[in-house]
Protein backbone atom coordinates (compact mmCIF):
# COMPACT_ATOMS: atom_id res chain seq x y z
CA UNK A 1 0.00 0.00 0.00
CA UNK A 2 1.39 3.36 -0.96
CA UNK A 3 1.36 6.40 1.30
CA UNK A 4 -1.12 8.10 -1.00
CA UNK A 5 -3.64 5.21 -0.89
CA UNK A 6 -3.21 4.91 2.91
CA UNK A 7 -4.05 8.60 3.35
CA UNK A 8 -7.02 8.23 0.98
CA UNK A 9 -8.44 5.30 3.03
CA UNK A 10 -7.75 7.13 6.29
CA UNK A 11 -9.59 10.26 5.13
CA UNK A 12 -12.48 8.18 3.80
CA UNK A 13 -12.78 6.36 7.14
CA UNK A 14 -12.74 9.64 9.04
CA UNK A 15 -15.43 11.07 6.75
CA UNK A 16 -17.68 8.03 7.30
CA UNK A 17 -17.19 8.24 11.09
CA UNK A 18 -17.91 11.98 11.13
CA UNK A 19 -21.05 11.47 9.02
CA UNK A 20 -22.30 8.77 11.40
CA UNK A 21 -21.77 10.98 14.43
CA UNK A 22 -23.48 13.91 12.72
CA UNK A 23 -26.48 11.75 11.78
CA UNK A 24 -26.76 10.49 15.37
CA UNK A 25 -26.59 14.06 16.71
CA UNK A 26 -29.26 15.27 14.31
CA UNK A 27 -31.53 12.35 15.22
CA UNK A 28 -31.16 13.07 18.94
CA UNK A 29 -31.71 16.79 18.45
CA UNK A 30 -34.80 16.23 16.34
CA UNK A 31 -36.56 14.45 19.15
CA UNK A 32 -35.88 10.76 18.74
CA UNK A 33 -35.84 9.33 22.27
CA UNK A 34 -33.86 6.16 22.68
CA UNK A 35 -34.45 3.73 25.48
CA UNK A 36 -37.99 4.83 26.24
CA UNK A 37 -40.12 2.01 27.57
CA UNK A 38 -43.11 0.89 25.55
CA UNK A 39 -45.06 0.12 28.71
CA UNK A 40 -45.71 2.47 31.60
CA UNK A 41 -47.10 -0.04 34.06
CA UNK A 42 -46.10 -0.60 37.66
CA UNK A 43 -47.44 -2.02 40.90
CA UNK A 44 -50.02 -0.10 42.92
CA UNK A 45 -47.90 -0.80 45.99
CA UNK A 46 -45.53 1.98 44.85
CA UNK A 47 -48.37 4.52 45.13
CA UNK A 48 -49.40 3.16 48.52
CA UNK A 49 -45.82 3.69 49.78
CA UNK A 50 -45.50 7.32 48.58
CA UNK A 51 -44.87 10.03 51.16
CA UNK A 52 -46.26 13.54 50.55
CA UNK A 53 -43.94 15.93 48.70
CA UNK A 54 -41.17 13.37 48.13
CA UNK A 55 -40.82 12.37 44.46
CA UNK A 56 -40.17 8.71 43.76
CA UNK A 57 -38.59 7.54 40.50
CA UNK A 58 -40.28 4.54 38.90
CA UNK A 59 -37.71 3.46 36.34
CA UNK A 60 -39.82 0.68 34.78
CA UNK A 61 -42.47 3.29 33.96
CA UNK A 62 -40.03 6.06 33.02
CA UNK A 63 -41.68 8.48 35.42
CA UNK A 64 -41.51 10.46 38.64
CA UNK A 65 -44.45 10.14 41.06
CA UNK A 66 -45.31 12.80 43.63
CA UNK A 67 -48.02 12.49 46.26
CA UNK A 68 -49.85 15.72 46.92
CA UNK A 69 -52.72 16.42 49.32
CA UNK A 70 -55.40 14.38 47.58
CA UNK A 71 -53.76 13.14 44.39
CA UNK A 72 -50.69 11.53 42.87
CA UNK A 73 -49.00 13.50 40.10
CA UNK A 74 -46.72 11.84 37.53
CA UNK A 75 -44.14 13.35 35.18
CA UNK A 76 -42.12 11.80 32.38
CA UNK A 77 -38.58 11.32 33.69
CA UNK A 78 -36.88 12.62 30.54
CA UNK A 79 -35.67 16.18 30.09
CA UNK A 80 -37.55 18.09 27.42
CA UNK A 81 -34.26 19.42 26.03
CA UNK A 82 -32.62 16.25 24.68
CA UNK A 83 -34.16 13.39 26.63
CA UNK A 84 -31.72 12.72 29.46
CA UNK A 85 -33.20 11.19 32.60
CA UNK A 86 -33.92 13.75 35.30
CA UNK A 87 -32.47 13.44 38.79
CA UNK A 88 -34.19 14.68 41.95
CA UNK A 89 -32.11 17.00 44.13
CA UNK A 90 -33.69 16.66 47.58
CA UNK A 91 -31.54 19.42 49.09
CA UNK A 92 -32.75 21.98 46.54
CA UNK A 93 -36.21 20.38 46.03
CA UNK A 94 -35.92 20.34 42.25
CA UNK A 95 -35.39 18.10 39.24
CA UNK A 96 -32.03 18.49 37.48
CA UNK A 97 -30.85 17.29 34.10
CA UNK A 98 -27.37 15.80 34.51
CA UNK A 99 -26.55 16.28 30.81
CA UNK A 100 -27.06 19.97 30.12
CA UNK A 101 -28.10 21.53 33.44
CA UNK A 102 -31.80 22.22 32.95
CA UNK A 103 -33.66 22.67 36.23
CA UNK A 104 -37.37 22.01 36.89
CA UNK A 105 -39.40 22.72 40.03
CA UNK A 106 -41.52 20.09 41.79
CA UNK A 107 -44.46 21.04 39.52
CA UNK A 108 -42.38 20.27 36.40
CA UNK A 109 -41.94 23.90 35.34
CA UNK A 110 -38.65 25.03 33.80
CA UNK A 111 -36.58 27.09 36.22
CA UNK A 112 -33.41 27.19 34.10
CA UNK A 113 -32.68 26.08 30.54
CA UNK A 114 -31.59 25.05 27.99
CA UNK A 115 -34.96 23.22 28.22
CA UNK A 116 -37.87 25.49 27.30
CA UNK A 117 -40.81 23.10 27.82
CA UNK A 118 -42.06 21.82 31.18
CA UNK A 119 -41.79 18.16 32.12
CA UNK A 120 -44.62 16.22 30.39
CA UNK A 121 -47.44 15.37 32.78
CA UNK A 122 -48.69 11.79 32.87
CA UNK A 123 -51.98 10.54 34.27
CA UNK A 124 -52.71 7.44 36.32
CA UNK A 125 -55.15 4.83 35.12
CA UNK A 126 -55.91 2.13 37.66
CA UNK A 127 -56.60 -1.29 36.24
CA UNK A 128 -58.19 -4.28 37.87
CA UNK A 129 -55.78 -6.02 40.14
CA UNK A 130 -52.60 -4.48 41.40
CA UNK A 131 -51.43 -2.58 38.30
CA UNK A 132 -51.30 1.13 37.48
CA UNK A 133 -50.72 2.44 33.97
CA UNK A 134 -49.51 5.92 33.05
CA UNK A 135 -51.14 7.60 30.06
CA UNK A 136 -50.56 10.90 28.24
CA UNK A 137 -54.13 12.21 28.45
CA UNK A 138 -56.29 12.70 31.54
CA UNK A 139 -59.02 10.13 32.00
CA UNK A 140 -62.51 11.22 30.94
CA UNK A 141 -64.68 12.38 33.83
Amino acid sequence: MTTRSFIKYLLLSLAVAASGMAAWGIAMFSGIRQGKKSTRQFSRQIIDDLRPGQPVHVSEAGAWLIKRDDEVVAFDDRCTHLGCRQKWNSQESRFECPCHGSIFDIDGNVQRGPAVSPMPRLYLRYSEGNEVRLVDKPPAS
